[in-house]
C-alpha cells in the first residue's frame, strides 16, 4: 500500500515523463518529417533527432524504475536486474554523448577563431562529430556492459565471496561509469567556455566599430550558450541523483531517498529538450504553428 508521499512523487514523475515524451517526441516528429521530405538532414538536426530518441529511452527507464520501487521495493533494492542496469547505461551514455556532440556542434558552427586547429575542426565538422558519436560511445559501452555483468554476477553469489570483494567490485563499476561520463561533460564545459570567449571578442569588436545593436551572430552565441549551460546544470543535478540511487544503502530510509531523487533526475531528459525547442528557431516555429492550429481547432469546436 502506497503512502501519500509516494503517491505524490509518482504523480510528479508521471507528469515529468509525459512532458518529456511530448517534447522529445515533438523533436523526433519535426526532424523525421523534414528528413522524409528532403531525403537528407542537416548534422545539427540529426543530433537533435538522436538525442531525442536516447532521452525517450532514459525517460522510460527512470519511470520504470520509479514504479518498480513503488510497488516492488524490497525485491528491487536487494536484487537489481541486469536488464535494468543495461538499459540505464545505454540510455545514459548515449544521451550525454549526443548532447555533448550538440554542444561541440554549436561551438564549431557559431564561434569565430583564427587558430589553425579550430579552422581545421570547423572544416572537418561532420567527421569530428561522427567520430565523437560513434567512437567514444561504442568504447564506453563495450567496456561498461561486461563490467556490469561481472559485478552483478559476483553480487548474485555474494554468499560465497567476502563483503570487501563485493564492495570493491561495486566501487570499480561506479568509478568507471563516472570516468566515461565526466569526459563528455568536460568537453561540453570547454565548448561553453570557448563560446563565451568568442562572444566576448565579438561584442568587443562591435564596440570598437560603434555597433550598438545585437546582430544575428550575437543572438546565435547567446542561444547556444543558454542551451549548453542548461545542459551542464541539469546534468549535474541528474548525476547527483544517480549517485544517490547507486549509493542508496548509505541512507537510513533507502526507498524515500531514491524516490525523492527520481523527479530531480527526470528534469534532465525532459527539461533540457524543452529548452532546446525554445532556443531552436526551426523547432520553435513548428511548435508555435502547432499551437495555433490546436487553438483554432478548439475555437471551432466550441
Amino acid at each position: 500500500m502506497l503512502i501519500v508521499g509516494e503517491k505524490i512523487i509518482l504523480i510528479l514523475i508521471t507528469g515529468e515523463f509525459l512532458l518529456g515524451i511530448s517534447g522529445n517526441g515533438f523533436m523526433i516528429l519535426v526532424n523525421g518529417i523534414a528528413w522524409i521530405k528532403s531525403k537528407k538532414l542537416e548534422i545539427g538536426d540529426l543530433l537533435l533527432l538522436l538525442l531525442a530518441i536516447s532521452r525517450i529511452g532514459l525517460l522510460c527507464i527512470i519511470t520504470w524504475i520509479s514504479f518498480l520501487l513503488a510497488f516492488y521495493q524490497d525485491e528491487f533494492l536487494t536484487n537489481k536486474s541486469n536488464l535494468a542496469d543495461a538499459f540505464w547505461i545505454l540510455a545514459h551514455l548515449s544521451s550525454i554523448w549526443f548532447a555533448t556532440c550538440l554542444s561541440i556542434f554549436y561551438f564549431l558552427k557559431i564561434a569565430n577563431f583564427s587558430h589553425p586547429l579550430f579552422l581545421w575542426l570547423k572544416w572537418r565538422l561532420k567527421t569530428v562529430l561522427c567520430m565523437l558519436q560513434v567512437g567514444p560511445l561504442l568504447f564506453s559501452l563495450s567496456i561498461t556492459f561486461p563490467l556490469v555483468e561481472k559485478s552483478n554476477c559476483y553480487l548474485s553469489y555474494r554468499r560465497n565471496i567476502t563483503k570487501a570483494f563485493q564492495v570493491r567490485q561495486f566501487i570499480t563499476m561506479q568509478v568507471f561509469i563516472i570516468f566515461v561520463s565526466i569526459i563528455p561533460f568536460i568537453l561540453s564545459l570547454v565548448s561553453f567556455f570557448f563560446l563565451m570567449l568568442s562572444l566576448w571578442r565579438h561584442t568587443h569588436q562591435m564596440k570598437l566599430n560603434a555597433t550598438g545593436s545585437r546582430d544575428p551572430s550575437t543572438e546565435a552565441h547567446v542561444r547556444a550558450m543558454k542551451a549548453t549551460l542548461s545542459f551542464l546544470i541539469l546534468f549535474v543535478l541528474f548525476y547527483l541523483g544517480t549517485f544517490i540511487v547507486q549509493w542508496n544503502h548509505l541512507f537510513q530510509n533507502r526507498l524515500m531517498a531514491v524516490m525523492l531523487t527520481l523527479p530531480l533526475m527526470l528534469l534532465y531528459p525532459s527539461g533540457h529538450s524543452l529548452i532546446l525547442i525554445l532556443y531552436n528557431s526551426k523547432l520553435k516555429q513548428a511548435a508555435l504553428k502547432m499551437w495555433w492550429q490546436m487553438r483554432c481547432c478548439l475555437q471551432r469546436s466550441k
